[in-house]
C-alpha cells in the first residue's frame, strides 16, 4: 500500500509541478488540485462500496480549514453520483460476464505514458471505463445536470488525437480504447 502511495504521489508531482510538501500548506493547493489529490487509480479499492465515503471524509478533513460549505457539498454530491453510476455500471456488466469496471483511468499513449493535452498542459481521467476480454467496451464521465463539459471533452479529443488512446487496467494491461468509443456523459442530480 505505501509503495502505492508513493506512486501516486509522484504521478501527482509529474502531472503538476506544484504537488509538493512545501506548497501543499498553500490555501489555494488543495483547490488548484482537488481533481488530482488522493484518488488512487485504477485501485482496486475503488470497486468497494465504501471507497467513496471513505474517501469523502479524507477530502473534508483536508479541506477543514480552506473550503466553505458548498464546495463540500459540490463534492459529497460529485462522489455520490459516481457511486450511484457505478452500481448500475455493475449490473450492467456483471463481473462473472467477463467484465472490468475501471475508475480514474487516466488516458495514456501505446507505451503507457500519460498523455497531457498540448493545449491545456492537463492530463485526463476517465471517471469509469469498462473493459472485456481486454478491450474497451463503454467509457463513462459522470456530472451534474448542469455541468458544461464541452471544455473536458474537447481536451479528450485531442489528447486521443495525440495518442492517448490506452488506459491500464487495475492489473496494470495496457488496453487500447477503439476510436469507435468514445466517453458518454451521465448526468445526474
Amino acid at each position: 500500500m505505501i509503495e502505492k502511495i508513493n506512486n501516486n504521489a509522484l504521478e501527482a508531482k509529474e502531472l503538476n509541478p506544484k504537488f509538493d510538501n512545501k506548497e501543499n500548506l498553500n490555501p489555494d493547493f488543495y483547490k488548484e488540485n482537488l481533481d488530482k489529490n488522493e484518488l488512487m487509480e485504477n485501485s482496486n479499492d475503488n470497486l468497494n462500496p465504501d471507497f467513496y465515503k471513505e474517501n469523502l471524509d479524507k477530502y473534508k478533513e483536508n479541506l477543514e480549514n480552506h473550503y466553505d460549505e458548498n464546495l463540500i457539498k459540490n463534492k459529497e454530491d460529485g462522489l455520490r453520483r459516481e457511486n450511484d453510476v457505478q452500481k448500475e455500471l455493475r449490473e450492467q456488466y456483471p463481473e462473472q460476464d467477463g467484465y472490468k469496471i475501471e475508475s480514474e483511468a487516466y488516458l495514456r499513449d501505446k507505451d503507457g505514458n500519460i498523455v497531457k493535452d498540448e493545449q491545456t498542459g492537463e492530463a485526463r481521467r476517465i471517471d469509469f471505463v469498462v473493459t472485456k476480454d481486454g478491450k474497451v467496451v463503454d467509457s463513462i464521465e459522470v456530472t451534474s445536470q448542469t455541468a458544461d463539459k464541452t471544455e473536458q471533452l474537447a481536451k479528450e479529443n485531442r489528447i486521443r488525437e495525440n495518442g492517448g488512446n490506452y488506459i491500464k487496467d487495475s492489473n496494470g494491461n495496457l488496453i487500447e480504447i477503439p476510436k469507435d468509443v468514445q466517453t458518454r456523459i451521465e448526468r445526474r442530480d
